[in-house]
């Protein structure tokens, strides 16, 4: 059984802005997506205030954020937490994080799977603010860097970290 961290007696959590929930970025994932979104909202870390509190427009990790599978895995793992769902599946998991470079949540810096502990890096993204229902993801045939990400109908920009280069 996993230990649970001491927190000086103050709830952990994260903290979500109603323009995200009101996206239609947000509102167009899936149960299963929103559910995996708010826990890598979860991984963010944010700078302090001159009090020592949590300073939300300070986003220390914006550049430098790894959601492994297994971390995922974990968090959802139901006997653990008393949830009665199984933890979702990998396969899963790796949709929702497709979905999320799709939509602008996240575009990816390095893309990970060249072996053990190999893992992408991704970069916490506003282009949701942009996105609308009905604009496509943009997909090329020039590696998955470049690829993943979405654009504006016919513009022809990708909002990707490597496509910006």
């Amino acid at each position: 059984m996993m230990a649970k961290k001491k927190n000086n007696g103050r709830a952990q959590g994260t903290w979500v802005t109603k323009e995200l929930l009101r996206s239609d970025a947000f509102r167009s994932l899936s149960s299963t997506h929103k559910d995996i979104w708010l826990f890598i909202l979860t991984l963010r870390v944010f700078g302090k205030d001159a009090k020592g509190n949590n300073d939300y427009l300070q986003l220390q990790n914006r550049s430098n954020l790894k959601a492994p599978t297994v971390a995922i895995q974990d968090f959802f793992h139901g006997p653990a937490w008393g949830m009665s769902m199984p933890p979702y599946n990998a396969d899963t998991i790796r949709k929702a994080i497709k979905r999320f470079l799709a939509v602008g949540f996240l575009s990816i810096i390095r893309q990970g799977g060249n072996g053990p502990g190999d893992q992408s890096v991704y970069q916490f993204e506003d282009k949701w603010k942009l996105w609308k229902i009905g604009d496509p993801p943009c997909f090329t045939k020039q590696g998955l860097i470049r690829g993943k990400g979405f654009c504006q109908p016919k513009s022809g920009v990708f909002f990707t970290t490597s496509a910006r280069k």
